[in-house]
């Protein structure tokens, strides 16, 4: 539909395009961002049935529809009254996406992941699809529920896994930088099959609350060829272990000195028989930190991860009994090229960890 003003008043129940009249928002709620909420959230429940959504608006209000979602056209020629108006649609048939780099308070450092603000009802094969384009470790899909929490779901390249950390982070980052939440309110994710998580802003880091994932020892050196494809002697081994289905990760923690010269054979370690990947840990050499990590998933379309939120749900509690600290955020750093920061402790059953972020880019992702 054209913007003219018959086409902007009459109805036509089996139309295309939705055109939005007026919204109105009492004085005291207005300059908190519950409008610009409100429209996008609007628009959201009605995009499935409508190929565009339409206004036109006066232009102290334009800034308000730029955070709801709608492109500014320009000029309207339609009148109505003496100020000038302008044109605003939102495309259904695009999707929003942004990229966040996740603990880390520096572009290009940290752990990528792309947010996706839908999951399109919960379409698998879609939400895949996206993921193989994305090429990132991982992509979150979150989409608003009634009750105004949010369903999550990760995807890496090849695979969709329970329980992703860096990239829950980024959704957080993702929700409180475009103004889908404000940075007062908590926000509640809904997993599938861990639960709910819950994350606060803290100042510049973010807190999540994880269910706390539980080491257990292995009573032999690992999966057939796993120190082969480390590279390391048994001697520089301390500990093996593994987590449980939400987190299956083969965890090594080797003497400091080894974990330094650390050089895995990625081809080797793509051939071990691990759920997800292989957590590799030690005492950190760095005062500023108590322990430190790598993290390898071949097997998931992962060589090595930048930073991996969801293995410190094991790593917390294994080093906080080595450690006999307790109720004391630790410093984590993990050692990857891009490298990482955490803090982490054990709340009960809960693992917090706390983690910078970064809005790298926003985009539009087009629906098929």
């Amino acid at each position: 539909s054209e913007f003219t003003a018959s086409a902007m008043s009459d109805h036509d129940p089996l139309g295309e395009c939705l055109a939005i009249h007026s919204v109105v928002v009492a004085p005291s709620f207005r300059r908190r961002g519950v409008a610009a909420r409100a429209v996008r959230m609007y628009c959201d429940e009605q995009a499935p049935a409508v190929s565009s959504i339409k206004l036109i608006a006066k232009a102290p209000l334009l800034g308000l529809y730029r955070r709801a979602g709608f492109e500014v056209l320009g000029l309207s020629a339609i009148e109505h009254g003496r100020d000038p108006w302008f044109e605003c649609v939102r495309d259904t048939r695009v999707v929003d996406m942004v990229q966040v780099d996740a603990f880390t308070e520096n572009i290009f450092g940290g752990n990528p992941a792309a947010v996706v603000f839908t999951s399109r009802g919960g379409n698998a094969t879609w939400m895949q699809a996206v993921a193989l384009e994305n090429q990132l470790s991982e992509t979150a899909f979150v989409d608003r529920r009634s009750d105004g929490a949010f369903d999550i779901r990760w995807f890496t390249p090849t695979t969709e896994v329970d329980l992703c950390g860096h990239a829950t982070v980024a959704a957080a980052k993702a929700l409180y930088a475009t103004g889908r939440t404000e940075a007062t309110e908590p926000i509640r994710f809904v997993t599938r099959t861990v639960g709910n998580i819950t994350v606060e802003a803290r100042g510049d880091w973010l807190e999540v609350d994880f269910p706390t994932a539980d080491l257990e020892a292995a009573t032999d050196d690992g999966p057939d060829g796993l120190l082969e494809a480390l590279d390391v002697p048994k001697a520089d081994v301390l500990f093996v272990g593994r987590g449980p289905k939400a987190v299956p990760d083969v965890c090594v923690e080797l003497r400091p000195e080894a974990f330094a010269r650390l050089d895995a054979d990625l081809g080797k370690l793509a051939d071990v028989d691990v759920p997800r990947g292989v957590c590799v840990t030690a005492r950190s050499l760095d005062p500023a930190f108590a322990f430190t990590s790598r993290f390898f998933a071949p097997k998931a379309g992962i060589p090595e991860d930048p930073v991996t939120g969801s293995a410190h749900t094991l790593l917390t509690k294994y080093w906080e009994t080595q450690l006999g600290t307790n109720d004391v955020f630790l410093g984590a750093y993990q050692a990857s090229p891009r490298g990482g920061v955490l803090r982490c402790k054990t709340v009960g059953d809960r693992t917090i960890i706390q983690g910078q972020a970064v809005l790298v880019l926003a985009a539009k992702l087009r629906l098929p």
